[in-house]
Formats: structure tokens, sequence, C-alpha cells
């Protein structure tokens, strides 16, 4: 059973720094990173068919996409753009991954297992959105995987757990975190304040095929 995986880098580069608030005492958000070939290989990205990545630029982290395309993802890399606030936001990476799923959906027969590293729950503004492409999967008598930090993961897949048992896990990577993480040393200011963090490297990965989301 061949696997498919979809990985937004936003969802969950976002959430490691979200969760080292309480997974690790001191750390300071800025300095966390992602260990991408660890997390690909806990989520069984080396055994995947189709390995899809979707984020957005700036800020520069070429040295992050590279590493992703070693490991042979497909990384489709977006440039922010201006809101309404003149801050900085995304555009169309959910879409984008939308779309890639879609379309392996129609190109792959099921058994088939698609695997989602993501918790958002959101909808587009064009009404396409994670759970939904899931629920397409599920129906198309595929497989699914869902991938996610605690505090990032929508409520809205307890449904299809309800409706799918057994078709359908989702996976928390919280336990994993220091496996898939590391911190960049160095001073971050924080309110104004200078703060040194640091280094600290990723600890050896450990698959344990049990920790599933509550």
């Amino acid at each position: 059973m061949a696997r498919h995986v979809f990985f937004d880098n936003s969802n969950i580069y976002g959430g490691a720094q979200r969760a080292a608030e309480s997974l690790e005492s001191g750390a300071i958000w800025m300095s966390v990173r992602i260990h991408y070939r660890s997390i690909f290989r806990l989520i069984g990205a080396d055994q995947a068919a189709t390995r899809v990545l979707a984020g957005s630029v700036p800020p520069g982290n070429e040295a992050l996409w590279e590493a992703a395309r070693e490991e042979k993802f497909n990384t489709d890399l977006l440039q922010r753009v201006a809101r309404d606030d003149g801050s900085l936001g995304e555009q169309a990476v959910d879409e984008m991954l939308h779309l890639k799923i879609a379309n392996a959906l129609l190109d792959h027969k099921p058994p088939q297992t698609l695997v989602i590293a993501s918790g958002d729950g959101a909808a587009s503004k064009f009404g396409t959105s994670f759970v939904g492409q899931a629920e397409r999967a599920l129906k198309c008598e595929w497989n699914v995987e869902v991938w996610s930090w605690d505090a990032q993961l929508t409520k809205k897949y307890d449904k299809l757990c309800r409706d799918y048992s057994g078709q359908i896990t989702v996976w928390k990577l919280d336990p994993h975190y220091k496996s898939i993480t590391f911190l960049k040393g160095g001073s971050y200011i924080i309110n104004g304040c200078t703060i040194a963090v640091q280094d600290r490297v990723v600890h050896p990965l450990k698959i344990v095929t049990t920790v599933k989301a509550a």
C-alpha cells in the first residue's frame, strides 16, 4: 500500500515553536527549528510514493528546503504577500496542498494511504480544507494518517474517526518533540530584552507506533 505524504510546513513549524512553551523549559520560540530528516522518517515519508512540502518565503530557509529536496520532496514555495494591515501573509499554500491531494486521489487507485502533516482544520476561501480532502480519501477507500502537534490539531477529525473507524489514524507529534526539533543557539530579542540561547541538538528518534491522539 503506497503512502502519499503532504507536509504543511507553516503549520508544523509554527506548531513546534508553540509546543516548545510547554515541552521545553526555557526554550525561546524563535530558536526552535524542525529537524526535517527526523520528522520525515517519523511520518514514513522515506517510504512514500508522493512527497509534497509546501511553505512560504521569506524568511529565507534555503537550507531547510534543500534538506527536503534531498529527501525527494517536491517543495512548493510561495512568496508571502502584503496584507491590508501592512503585515505579510501566506498565499494559497494550503490550497496548493489541497489540489495536489485531489490529484493523488484521481491518479492512484486504492488501496493507498494519504498522510497529512498538518492539524489545520480551517476552510480556505475557496471552500477546500485538509479535513475535506481526508474525507474524500476515506470515501475513495483510502486509509488516512494525520500527524499534528496537539495544540494545532482540529477537533473536526473526531467525526471522521468515528465514521471511518479503522481507516483513519491521528498521531500526535508532541511525544517526539526533542527527537524532531533542535534549538539554534544565539542571542534573541524578546520584548526589548536580549536573551542568550544555547544550542540543543536533536535527540535520537525512537518510533513508537502507539502514540495516537487522545
